[in-house]
């Protein structure tokens, strides 16, 4: 039974005295208690919780290079287990060769957009020979160089030069809306007119074009009409 301290009257479970208004201490000590212990497991939590989230939490760049050691890994043993049975099959390297270069080349992109963001310059231009290297190793595989050297490097080279005008447009818009649209409808032109132009040169010596220019006149007034319409609203 709780007594008031002040006054002595019986005052039960009730948290004050109902005469002098004093407060029960066996109330106010229980509820001290619960407080203390609650705060208790909040900052348990809290310390579990911020230690998991400190093990967990990665910076971007360790996100990246988690991504490019995984790819890494994983293409190791694609590419291992691909040349062990071609040789085990085959006896000799034949079939193998196609996919492991693809590998390669997937690999050699991943790495210069994954971890090489402190060397722009250097990771553009490994992005750049990638695509061109490939073409070429694939050119040697077949053993024929003169439909990857006259053919696939030209459209490769033409339509990275394209993109990279493409981009340098798009970054330096003053407003990005459909007018970006527009441009990559512009490059998707381009590009067509280009491969048809390489392929009726290394096919026939003579620029006959017929396709790309359907496309390129159906892509073009698209583009113009969508630049237009963002120029007139902003």
């Amino acid at each position: 039974m709780s007594y008031c301290p002040d006054c002595g009257v019986e005052i039960g479970t009730a948290p004050a005295c109902p005469l002098c208004d004093a407060k029960n201490p066996k109330v106010q000590a229980k509820a001290e208690m619960e407080c203390d212990e609650e705060t208790g497991a909040r900052a348990a939590s809290a310390d579990f919780l911020g230690a998991a989230s400190k093990s967990e939490h990665f910076t971007p760049q360790e996100s990246r290079k988690i991504v490019w050691e995984v790819l890494s890994v994983a293409f190791s043993i694609a590419i291992g287990s691909l040349l062990a049975i071609n040789i085990l099959v085959a006896g000799r390297l034949t079939w193998s060769l196609y996919p492991v270069a693809t590998f390669v080349f997937i690999w050699v992109v991943s790495t210069s957009f994954l971890v090489m963001r402190r060397a722009p310059k250097l990771r553009l231009l490994l992005a750049a020979a990638a695509p061109l290297l490939y073409l070429l190793a694939l050119g040697a595989f077949t053993g024929d160089f003169s439909w990857a050297w006259r053919l696939a490097v030209p459209i490769a080279i033409f339509s990275e030069i394209v993109c990279s005008g493409i981009a340098l447009m798009i970054l330096g818009a003053k407003r990005k809306g459909l007018n970006i649209f527009a441009y990559a409808l512009v490059g998707v032109a381009l590009i067509c007119v280009g491969v048809e132009i390489f392929v009726d040169l290394y096919f026939h010596g003579v620029i006959r074009l017929t396709w790309s220019a359907i496309t390129a006149l159906a892509l073009i007034p698209i583009a113009s009409f969508l630049h237009s319409w963002v120029n007139a609203v902003y």
